[in-house]
């Protein structure tokens, strides 16, 4: 069945269904769901008790107590040793969501891929929160869901959704040490058939090390939203987020010995533009369908310092639409189908040859869920989606390599069982792919080398949750197998190629238990996990590309109390060895050291909508100067880097006020 067609039949059978069904309540912007709800595991909300897919849910409130200022200062609070920064504002922030490869996750906004197509892994720290009102992370495999790439998972963010009527909104100010200056204006306007929310922010922030410039970046979100009918909500965001980012740390390999040195240029940087527009309507027909339809664009522009005089460019566009119908049968039994079509183009300077080199990409996918409640307490869900890919790319000298096209199914299988109110064990299996990347493919077939098949994996995850009274604990295991995976091939006379390789495992299992009363809550959790190539002797099971980067084991304690008009707050966390590549060295070697993070903090509600927010980030990673970094002085040294060679952020001392009106 052609994509149309298929795309008629689901249209013709929800205005079928509008004819013959009664109202059903206008559907809400995902946005405005609860924090015990997730809108990303599934194409429905659901309880977070009752999907077997294992999610993260932070709201706005929670967005707004954490202080971050970008997506990777969130994760890093949530996910500690599982997002690794390379020292410093803005400097690049890779997820390994679950022990698994940091390419392996992809950024959402409102249900649109916003990940930048000419960087092999999202860069966490790139993406600022300017009109982000809810986070979710979704952890496994989700291909069947949002297609390829998603190995480990994805994070989705959503836009702001309606306010009360009348103008409301909050204004931030803020100041620290180290050079921190941070603002935020936040105003709304609602009706009562729609809103408009605008949010506008900005900061500078020392480097971790002596720089010319400050670490700087502006942000603006503009959101509208209007009722259509008595059914239907459409909703629209642009998001333009901004930001300079000084990187002084270089090296080289200065003949005749070719041994490693350090550099240092306080003028060295980097920039970054990301543009966001994205349309969304849903639809209600009747009691039993729901129709969703989303259309965005996503744009990306990069300039790194180059290995030459000129600095690298880099341009990714993706376009990209999603439409959904689920029907509900009733309270145990709903099916969706999905129909997702991107295309992408980026641009990135051009080695070989003048100019840049060009890859285009299209997409198409068509995907089928369904959700079963065979009892009371257990519930299965199963999906399955294929896609289709196509990949051109062109040199900046106008040749070309054949076009590669390519097909994969994917499915996902999970169970969720309520053993008694408050408890249960989950469950799922799932499969997951993704297309060889840019470089190690073009590579390949410029030089001769042969095509390249795509990376696949397969994923086994289980818990168990109980909470009983004032205690709750929760218990999470997962194993990804990874097969073709593509690896680099060092061949005589200083050339390589690339080739598919298999049998890359990543394992970990994490616990945590909590004691919460109605004034103050603490939680403890810890974290122990591992990528291995089986494929290697074992001595070299853990050092190899795919394998490195995950540390052993991490644990840490949150939390947070009220008395009076006071909230406090805290977190610690340890993040243990990891093998890791060290430029000294030139090549893998153990990092046996550890990593402490301790974050403080409190808020004052003073008058009115007016609160005083005092934060202490960091504060046990030692400050950095040049002379530290050009001599090696902490190189190894406990607490003074997460990446090897790039210094950790020292402590961070900020106070702000914000005001709600």
């Amino acid at each position: 069945m052609t994509t149309t067609r298929l795309f008629f039949i689901l249209a013709l059978g929800a205005s079928l269904s509008a004819e013959t069904t009664e109202t059903a309540e206008r559907p809400k912007p995902k946005a405005d769901a609860a924090a015990t709800v997730t809108v990303t595991a599934e194409s429905a909300p659901v309880e977070l008790a009752r999907t077997p897919a294992p999610v993260q849910v932070l709201d706005s409130e929670a967005i707004r107590r954490s202080g971050a200022r970008t997506l990777g200062d969130l994760l890093a609070q949530v996910f500690p040793g599982q997002i690794q920064a390379y020292g410093g504002p803005g400097t690049t922030a890779s997820l390994y969501l679950g022990g698994t490869r940091a390419r392996d996750v992809v950024v959402l906004l409102d249900g649109i891929r916003i990940t930048d197509i000419s960087n092999l892994n999202a860069d966490f720290g790139t993406f600022g929160l300017e009109g982000i009102e809810r986070v979710e992370i979704l952890s496994g495999p989700a291909s069947t869901r949002y297609g390829s790439d998603t190995h480990g998972g994805v994070v989705a963010l959503y836009s702001a959704g309606p306010t009360k009527p009348g103008l409301s909104g909050e204004a931030l100010v803020g100041l620290g040490n180290r050079g921190v200056q941070q603002g935020q204006l936040s105003p709304a306007f609602g009706w009562g058939s729609g809103w408009a929310r605008l949010d506008l922010r900005g900061g500078r922030e020392d480097q971790s090390t002596e720089t010319t410039n400050p670490f700087r970046s502006t942000g603006a979100a503009l959101n509208l939203g209007q009722q259509i009918g008595s059914n239907g909500v459409a909703a629209l965001t642009y998001r333009n987020h901004f930001q300079g980012t000084p990187i002084p740390y270089d090296s080289s390999y200065p003949p005749p010995d070719f041994t490693f040195a350090r550099l240092y240029n306080p003028d060295r940087e980097s920039t970054l533009r990301n543009e966001q527009l994205i349309g969304n309507y849903r639809q209600s027909f009747g009691e039993a369908l729901l129709a969703e339809f989303s259309v965005g664009q996503s744009l990306q522009d990069r300039v790194e310092p180059g290995f030459g005089s000129a600095p690298d460019r880099y341009h990714s566009r993706r376009n990209q639409g999603v439409a959904t119908l689920t029907w509900t049968h009733s309270t145990s039994l709903r099916f969706s189908g999905m129909l997702d079509a991107n295309d992408e183009v980026s641009t990135i300077p051009g080695s070989a040859t003048p100019g840049s080199d060009r890859a285009e990409g299209r997409h198409l996918s068509l995907g089928l869920e369904g959700a079963f409640d065979l009892a009371e307490a257990f519930r299965i869900v199963a999906s399955v989606r294929n896609q289709d890919d196509r990949i051109a790319y062109r040199f900046g000298d106008g040749s070309a390599v054949p076009e590669r096209s390519s097909n994969a199914v994917v499915g996902k299988l999970g169970v969720n069982w309520s053993l008694a109110p408050g408890s249960r064990v989950y469950a799922s299996y799932g499969t997951s792919y993704n297309t060889p990347d840019l470089f190690s493919l073009t590579h390949n077939l410029s030089n001769g080398f042969g095509d390249l098949r795509n990376e696949k994996s397969k994923t086994l995850q289980a818990g168990a949750a109980i909470e009983q009274g004032l205690w709750s604990a929760k218990l999470e295991a997962s194993r990804t197998s990874y097969d073709a995976v593509v690896f680099f091939v060092p061949l005589p006379g200083f050339t390589y190629r690339y080739d598919n390789g298999a049998n890359l495992r990543v394992q970990g299992i994490e616990g945590s238990v909590a004691f919460k009363r109605s004034s103050w809550m603490v939680q403890a959790f810890a974290r122990s996990q591992e990528a291995r190539n089986l494929s290697q002797p074992t001595e070299a099971q853990f050092t190899t590309g795919g394998a490195i980067g995950r540390p052993f084991f991490t644990g840490g304690i949150r939390g947070s109390a009220a008395f009076g008009d006071w909230d406090l707050f805290a977190r610690w966390s340890w993040v243990g060895s990891s093998y890791q590549y060290f430029d000294d060295l030139n090549g893998v070697s153990g990092a046996h050291s550890h990593f402490n993070d301790l974050g403080l903090g409190a808020i004052w509600k003073l008058a009115g909508g007016l609160n005083l927010e005092i934060r202490g980030e960091h504060l046990l990673q030692p400050r950095w100067t040049q002379m530290d970094w050009l001599s090696g002085k902490r190189f190894r040294e406990n607490d003074a880097y997460l990446i090897p060679t790039f210094p950790a952020p020292g402590p961070t001392l900020t106070v702000a006020l914000r005001y709600r009106y």
